[in-house]
């Protein structure tokens, strides 16, 4: 007798060692191809969760007073002014959130669901200041201020001068 494995043996030991690799990279590949599709979906849901976050005319000033929104202000150019906003306070945050100023970057996501435009002016020369702010009813004047806009348009888009 021949110790050791015989050809037919080792054929079927390759076999079954191929099989099992076979399954392994099989469920490795499933495992990534979710990990995809679960990242699509919150993608998803994100851009879905920030447009509803935006917030709409009727956000406009602390006693929904239409008065404060310049006459010259189209309905699309106050949304437009309200998400840039928006957009400035989740730079507010990822700046703060780089620089390892967590409290900061936690108290902005917070604002960021609560901030609202208290006052649209029109400075008469081309330029608009807007004034966000976050209601609180404990505060003394009803309101805390988050941040003070200077904006104009520029090429049809409207754009921040400064911010203070």
């Amino acid at each position: 007798m021949i110790s050791g494995t015989t050809k037919e043996q080792q054929v079927a030991e390759n076999a079954e060692a191929g099989s099992v690799q076979r399954r392994r990279r099989k469920r490795r590949a499933l495992i990534a191809m979710l990990c995809l599709a679960a990242a699509a979906i919150a993608l998803v849901l994100l851009a879905v969760s920030w447009h509803l976050m935006i917030p709409d005319r009727t956000h406009l000033t602390a006693r929904h007073n239409p008065k404060s929104v310049p006459g010259s202000l189209t309905e699309r150019d106050v949304r437009e002014i309200s998400n840039l906003c928006r957009r400035h306070t989740v730079r507010y945050g990822l700046d703060r959130l780089r620089r390892g100023e967590f409290g900061w970057f936690f108290r902005s996501t917070r604002v960021l669901f609560q901030q609202k435009i208290d006052r649209l002016m029109d400075d008469r020369d081309g330029t608009y200041r807007v004034y966000t702010v976050i209601y609180d009813k404990q505060a003394p004047d009803g309101f805390n201020a988050w941040y003070r806009h200077q904006l104009t348009r520029t090429n049809g888009h409207w754009t921040i001068l400064r911010s203070y």
